[in-house]
């Protein structure tokens, strides 16, 4: 299992997004991802797994009928801001919304 998510993770880095169909088993049992957040887009979890020696990660988004894999530029809990920035631009903008939110 570790192994083909291993192989997945190397064709994300080098073709980008890609989409890998169920039945090649869940992410968290390889033992490289673990359970994280992600823009809402229909999805039913999301996971992520951090690359040594790199500041950017890999985020899996398991959707009913498959997972879709793509690289983030910067690795949410390595570099946040960046992230923000580059990687979630639209969750960037929408945090004053949330404050205002919060301070009422």
């Amino acid at each position: 299992m570790i192994d083909s998510w291993n192989s997945i993770c190397a064709m994300a880095l080098a073709f980008g997004k890609i989409d890998v169909p169920k039945s090649i088993g869940n992410p968290m049992e390889s033992g490289i991802f673990f359970r994280s957040v992600g823009k809402i887009r229909g999805q039913i979890r999301d996971y992520r797994s951090s690359i040594d020696k790199a500041t950017c990660g890999i985020h899996v988004v398991e959707f009913l009928d498959r997972y879709e894999v793509h690289v983030d530029m910067f690795d949410p809990y390595k570099k946040p801001l960046e992230h923000l920035i580059v990687d979630s631009p639209d969750t960037l903008m929408k945090i004053p919304i949330l404050l205002k939110f919060i301070k009422k």
